[in-house]
């Protein structure tokens, strides 16, 4: 079996071609919006006919075929575990015993072992090899065996944990660094979460406000029902637009498609609003279009690219000239909420983008 580890030095291994945020969304459909509460959801289609422009694009046709995490594990041919006996806590080992490629999506929950992880960015394995992969801690005050190996659980982190995550990864592979998140900044952030939620974990575990919640979070999911040919999924908050994720092949996309709405609908919890619409939507994808993303050599298959500007921040996992998996925040909006999470009693301090690249810096001077 191949054995593959982590890049060290991301940026110095990139290629120096850009990719432009048009190649992505051209084949990106926007179905009927949904409503459910304050959020409105547009499922991202591909109509097959070279989508939005008429013209192929990175994303078209699907790409190259892979399985999901969940059917990985679930048929015992992915195995996950801490890297060593004494582990390490922005790393785990991931075994693909099987003879198809395995996506793990950034922002997907990872149970067990010393203390649980998401994914730190999306990565695809090739078959039988065994991988380290980026993660980070959302489960700060537990470092003990629950078991031998993960388990993948029914979410991806929260909408906002994946941002502060994207962010300070995104700023550390600029600045010359391996992908690895400000692990403070996670933990504040599940800190913030649990704030918001009204709930509580003895080791701070972010799941403990999923499982709190979860029959909520089940009840805003079920106004968002799956369309035939959906492979992806783009959500308003009120009236501003809150982020889109983007899967290339609709049978995999619809088996992750709960968790990445629960994703967005923990906020609807506990903020109002009038739902968007069309418009907002449209204005998104435009601003994405505009976009030029540089790449960095993916830990695992293809190429990991970021993008930033227009008040958004995003990135994408391309293989073969195909978008895997993209996906992308409104900026300006995350920022917003942090300022006015700053004036309430007990509020957490507002965060930006240039001090996650100056953290960044300094820890690998140091």
């Amino acid at each position: 079996m191949h054995q593959q580890g982590p890049e060290r030095s991301q940026a110095a291994r990139g290629r120096r071609d850009p990719l432009y945020g048009s190649e992505l969304v051209r084949d990106m459909v926007l179905g009927e919006r949904q409503v459910g509460g304050p959020l409105a959801v547009f499922p991202l289609v591909a109509d097959g006919n070279g989508g939005r422009h008429g013209r192929p694009s990175a994303g078209h046709s699907g790409g190259p075929y892979y399985v999901t995490l969940r059917r990985a594990l679930d048929d015992g041919s992915a195995q996950i575990t801490e890297v060593d006996e004494g582990g390490s806590v922005q790393d785990l080992r991931v075994v693909n015993k099987g003879d198809a490629r395995i996506l793990l999506l950034d922002g997907e929950e990872l149970r067990g072992a010393k203390q649980n992880r998401v994914l730190s960015t999306t990565i695809l394995i090739e078959k039988r090899t065994s991988l380290v992969v980026p993660v980070s801690c959302i489960e700060q005050g537990r470092w003990a065996y629950a078991s031998r190996e993960f388990s993948v659980s029914d979410d991806v982190a929260d909408r906002r944990v994946r941002h502060r995550m994207r962010a300070s990864t995104q700023a550390a592979m600029v600045a010359g660094a391996a992908i690895c998140s400000d692990q403070g900044e996670v933990w504040e952030e599940v800190r913030a979460l649990h704030g918001r939620q009204g709930t509580f974990s003895p080791s701070g575990a972010m799941s403990d406000s999923y499982d709190h919640k979860r029959s909520d979070l089940n009840d805003v999911v079920a106004a968002f029902p799956l369309v035939d040919g959906q492979r992806g999924v783009l959500v308003l908050h009120g009236s501003r637009l809150i982020g889109l994720d983007y899967v290339s092949r609709a049978p995999q996309y619809a088996e992750l498609h709960e968790k990445l709405l629960r994703s967005y609908a923990f906020e609807a919890l506990v903020r109002g609003g009038e739902p968007g619409d069309r418009p907002v939507a449209e204005a998104f994808l435009q601003r994405v279009e505009g976009l030029l993303g540089h790449r960095f050599k993916s830990p695992g298959l293809g190429w990991d690219v970021r993008f930033e500007g227009n008040g958004v921040l995003g990135s994408a996992l391309l293989y073969r000239g195909r978008a895997v998996h993209a996906a992308f925040f409104d900026v300006g909006g995350v920022l917003a909420e942090a300022d006015a999470d700053e004036q309430r009693p007990g509020g957490q301090p507002s965060w930006r983008i240039a001090d996650a690249r100056q953290r960044a810096r300094q820890r690998r001077r140091s």
